[in-house]
């Protein structure tokens, strides 16, 4: 009698492997009982999945290759999906089996998965050759694998169920598997099925996948209230955040830069969440809208839950953050793509990759169930992403998903498309508490920057307001003001989107800890979100009132603990390209407009929810128009995803939404090396993300500044580079390599 393995190097028994996979089933099995309600039989459909997924596998010409470290050249899970025909249950029900079986790896309509068919005789007779060399090693399947069923059944349900039986003559049936009558069945009944097909493949690829990363159960997070009060004693909880945490179903909240509103998610995903004797099963995601938030956030909730197998962080680039961060990163970024981490900190662009068809997404759809999504500065995007998260949460609704929504600064049409949706519950702050965190004061300064920079910089170090921030609108404004500022022999920082990640990082390391160090951090609005960090005061171009809001909550960030109140100067002109930036300009106008009826006067908070909707009212109209249309787009594509078969929305996916990732021309030697040495993870280091718009506009200005290397799909830019300056817009023709 042979043996079989399932995995080589570390060498992994088939029937250990399928031992392994059933505990993770078990786990989830207890964590998400509502999954039970896709089919009537659901845990036996996945339980006989997972049991039969790998028999393929048996093959002696799996194992032999296996064994040599070679490649069999072979599906092992069309052979698996042939022993679906042995189970005693409803036809129905075992196609959905053997579907889940037969795509566990590649889509049906992947052409690496040669399903055979008697109408196609080359892939028919690969097939029997394949059954062939299954049957030499059937003493095992008979001997080994048969006899551990009952077992297997009475670990995970308590019972034997006994649908699974070898029949006698089944060497012989397994050459005639109906493949085409599996496909036709699947064709005509996809939508029928359309959950219990999600869900089946959806968990299969889990315990599959999970089982071969040495993981044998998912995680729960602790009783979150009690881990809050630890840190903030229940007494000393916001009248907001007590109210948070006894409202059950969706909610919407604005409250203020300060006032703790990660703390009052946290407490409505409290109340909301499955409390099992392991804790809370449900998987919460924590939404924002740039990495670098993401990141940050991802930092404070490990503060609180201390693991990061409890607190996950995705986006395109958490890989290169969690190994600059010294964590275990091949092994977390894995986890963090499947339903192991409970609490996952993110971009809503992870999320929607499930809902345009992109990488396994009926796993990512399952762990959406019964999910609690938390949406933090929902004002920050544009309509395209705003209209596509709505339809997103369209969706949701079948998959009873609780949101809760907040921010800041919110216009009310933006409200009212979630109060139509979600009917969420709405608090209220009252006014004079909200009041209470006011910290500003509106000061309107005539004309543009380069104006008026030169005599800011003397007046704020006279006064001792430095370190100062100064906010431009656009890059090359930036670096303008920061050569100007330099020239007149101050300590300068500049910040903006075009250096290199590697350098960026620096940047903010040091911001973070050594502010006082500089006179003046010039920035653009990458200022706007993520760094923990408090300035004297601001100068700033003028931009739409809620991204100003944001700006001015990088000042005296904590001045409303003793009553501090310090100025904010804005500009009432900006440069010609802020246009490119602000699409809406009008509102830029407008925002001006109000600030300056308030020029002088404390900027109080319990004005900015009226004042951030009166600056959208004139393109108000125009906006809704247009998230709508995003909207009604999204839906009708989500309505062509197919279960198990791979989406033709994926490339359109990427092309929404991936930017241009460039490496400056002084760093190509050095990335080609790091990339051949089998270093990848270190390449994301020289890499500068640009947009579509200014790489068109580089090469209508320059030419030929971009080339493709296709051996290392890198995509390098002749044009100048300094970590002061970051990426300028010139040709390097004097390479200083590095």
């Amino acid at each position: 009698m042979k043996v079989c393995m399932a995995k080589f190097k570390p060498n992994d028994f088939l029937e250990c492997h399928i031992n392994n996979a059933l505990n993770v089933m078990k786990s989830i099995k207890n964590a998400f009982p509502w999954i039970s309600e896709t089919h009537k039989n659901f845990w036996e459909l996945l339980f006989y999945s997972i049991l039969l997924h790998d028999l393929g596998k048996c093959s002696m010409g799996f194992q032999r290759a296996g064994a040599k470290g070679e490649i069999w050249g072979y599906r092992h899970e069309i052979l698996s999906t042939s022993f679906t025909q042995f189970l005693d249950c409803a036809e129905e029900e075992k196609n959905l089996i053997a579907l889940a079986i037969l795509t566990h790896h590649k889509y049906l309509s992947d052409p690496n998965l040669p399903i055979p068919t008697e109408i196609e005789e080359f892939t028919w007779m690969a097939y029997l050759e394949r059954i062939d060399e299954l049957l030499e090693n059937s003493d095992y399947v008979e001997e080994v694998f048969m006899p551990k069923i009952p077992y297997w059944e009475m670990y995970v349900f308590g019972k034997n169920i006994g649908k699974f039986k070898l029949s006698n003559g089944w060497k012989e049936l397994i050459k005639e598997y109906d493949f085409d009558g599996l496909l036709n069945w699947y064709d005509r009944n996809w939508e029928k099925y359309r959950g219990a097909l999600i869900f089946l493949k959806g968990l299969l690829n889990a315990c599959d996948h999970l089982s071969s990363a040495g993981e044998n159960s998912v995680k729960f997070l602790p009783p979150i209230a009690e881990v809050i009060a630890f840190k903030i004693p229940r007494k000393e909880w916001r009248p907001l955040q007590k109210q948070a945490n006894k409202i059950k179903g969706n909610l919407l909240i604005r409250a203020p830069t300060g006032y703790g509103k990660t703390e009052t998610a946290l407490l409505w995903a409290d109340i909301n969440g499955y409390s099992t004797k392991n804790g809370i099963s449900n998987r919460v995601f924590y939404v924002l809208p740039y990495k670098a938030s993401v990141n940050a956030m991802h930092e404070r909730m490990l503060e609180y839950f201390k693991s990061p197998e409890l607190v996950g962080v995705l986006h395109s680039s958490s890989s290169y953050y969690l190994y600059a961060s010294n964590f275990e990163y091949k092994r977390l970024s894995s986890l963090y793509q499947k339903i192991f981490t409970p609490l996952k900190v993110t971009t809503p662009f992870q999320i929607m990759k499930a809902f345009f068809g992109v990488g396994f997404f009926e796993m990512a759809l399952c762990e959406l169930k019964n999910a609690l999504l938390i949406f933090d500065e929902i004002h920050a995007y544009e309509p395209n992403i705003l209209g596509i998260i709505l339809a997103m949460l369209e969706v949701l609704k079948e998959y009873n998903t609780k949101v809760l929504v907040m921010t800041a600064t919110m216009p009310d049409f933006i409200e009212e498309f979630f109060i139509e949706l979600l009917n969420p519950e709405k608090p209220e702050i009252s006014g004079e508490e909200v009041d209470r965190f006011t910290r500003h004061r509106v000061k309107i300064v005539r004309g543009n920057i380069k104006e008026n920079i030169q005599d800011f910089a003397e007046k704020f170090k006279k006064r001792g307001l430095t370190p100062a921030l100064i906010a431009c609108n656009t890059v090359d404004r930036a670096i303008d003001v920061y050569k100007q500022l330099k020239s007149l022999g101050y300590r300068v920082m500049l910040l903006h989107s075009r250096f290199t990640y590697g350098d960026r990082e620096e940047l903010e390391r040091k911001l973070r800890g050594n502010l006082n160090s500089y006179d003046f951090v010039v920035a653009t609005q990458v200022v706007e979100v993520s760094l923990d960090i408090s300035f004297q005061t601001i100068l700033t171009e003028p931009a739409p009132i809620d991204a100003l809001i944001q700006r001015f909550g990088r000042v005296n960030r904590q001045g409303w603990k003793e009553g501090e109140i310090s100025d904010v100067y804005i500009l009432t002109e900006g440069s010609e390209n802020d246009a490119r930036v602000y699409k809406q300009y009008e509102v830029v106008k407008e925002s001006v407009k109000l600030l300056r009826d308030l020029d002088g006067q404390e900027f109080k908070e319990s004005l900015i929810p009226d004042l951030v909707s009166k600056g959208y009212s004139k393109v108000r109209n125009e906006l809704v128009r247009e998230i709508e249309k995003y909207k009604r787009t999204a839906l009708e594509l989500f309505e062509e995803l197919q279960p198990l078969k791979k989406s033709g929305n994926e490339e359109q996916f990427y092309k929404m939404f991936q930017g241009l990732e460039i490496v400056p021309i002084r760093f190509a030697d050095k990335v080609i090396k790091l990339i051949e040495n089998g270093k990848g993870i270190e390449v994301y280091r020289y890499l500068v993300p640009i947009p579509h718009w200014k790489f068109f506009t580089l090469q209508n200005k320059f030419g030929e500044v971009f080339s493709y290397d296709r051996n290392h799909r890198i995509l390098i830019a002749n044009l100048r580079y300094t970590p002061e300056t970051g990426l300028v817009d010139e040709v390097d023709n004097e390479i200083d390599i590095v």
